[in-house]
C-alpha cells in the first residue's frame, strides 16, 4: 500500500512539473510573438491579443486591414515553438488607417505581398503605402542593405508601377 501511495505521489509530481514546463514554454511563445508584433512596422500590437496553449497560438483583436491580419499570422507562424496558428483577428470595415477603407483591392494585394516578403526576409522598420500601383516606402531601417532590399522587393512585386523610396537609414 505504501509503495502504491509513493508511486501515485511521484506520478502526480511528474505531471505537475510537466504541466509547469508546458505553461512556461507557452508563456515564452506568447512573449516572443507579442515582441515581434510590437517591433513589426506593419502591425498594431496593442490591438492584437495572443494566447498560447501547447504551442498553438490564437490571435484575436481588430486591425484596420486584411494585410495587417495576414502579417500578424505570418509573424506568429515564424516563431519558434509554434505548432499551429488560429487567426481570429477581425478586420475593421470602417478603418481609416494606413491603406484602410477605400483602397483598391489590387493595391491591397500588392501591399500584402510586399509586407509578407519583408517579414520573410527580416526587413524591420520599413512602412509601405500603395496607391494606384505606386508604392511609397517610409520608416527607418538599420542599414543601407535593408533600404536597397526593401526597394528591390517592392519593385519586383507584380502590379507595382513605381516605387518612391523615402526610407531613412539609422546611423
Amino acid at each position: 500500500m505504501r509503495i502504491l501511495l509513493i508511486t501515485l505521489a511521484t506520478l502526480a509530481l511528474l505531471a505537475t512539473v510537466n504541466c509547469e514546463r508546458r505553461n512556461f514554454a507557452d508563456s515564452a511563445i506568447t512573449t516572443q510573438v507579442k515582441s515581434k508584433l510590437a517591433v513589426g512596422p506593419e502591425t498594431d500590437s496593442l490591438k492584437i491579443n495572443v494566447e498560447t496553449n501547447n504551442g498553438m497560438v490564437t490571435l484575436t483583436g481588430t486591425v484596420p486591414t486584411q494585410a495587417e491580419k495576414a502579417q500578424a499570422e505570418q509573424i506568429a507562424r515564424n516563431t519558434e515553438g509554434v505548432t499551429r496558428v488560429i487567426n481570429n483577428i477581425t478586420v475593421a470595415s470602417n478603418s481609416t488607417g494606413e491603406n484602410g477603407a477605400g483602397v483598391a483591392a489590387e493595391d491591397l494585394m500588392i501591399l500584402s505581398k510586399i509586407r509578407a516578403r519583408y517579414v520573410a526576409e527580416g526587413i524591420v522598420g520599413a512602412k509601405v503605402e500603395v496607391k494606384d500601383g505606386v508604392v511609397t516606402l517610409k520608416g527607418n531601417v538599420k542599414n543601407a542593405q535593408s533600404k536597397v532590399r526593401a526597394e528591390s522587393i517592392a519593385r519586383a512585386t507584380s502590379g507595382v508601377k513605381n516605387v518612391d523610396n523615402l526610407i531613412v537609414v539609422n546611423q
